[in-house]
């Protein structure tokens, strides 16, 4: 049985299970860093390699620390090289 996270990115996956934890959706995270929300979908589902500036937003808005959505990102492009 497929769940909603198995077609999302591992940066994705992480933003999803933090804004859950929070009880927050994307709709929040997207106004708390001032942006669309479908730009937090795109995050989550493709692979993208976002701006600094927004991992740091994205890092203060769910209090996770900035060298964890790095690690994510990277393994988000690893994935897409395989």
């Amino acid at each position: 049985m497929a769940t909603t996270l198995d077609n999302k990115t591992p940066l994705g996956k992480m933003i999803l299970k933090n804004l859950y934890l929070k009880g927050k959706n994307q709709a929040w995270l997207a106004q708390q860093i001032h942006v669309k929300p479908n730009h937090i979908c795109i995050l989550c589902s493709r692979t993208v390699c976002p701006k600094a500036e927004t991992l740091l937003k994205i890092s203060k808005a769910l209090d996770i620390d900035v060298g964890e959505l790095y690690k994510a990102v990277a393994e988000t492009v690893e994935n897409k090289e395989r």
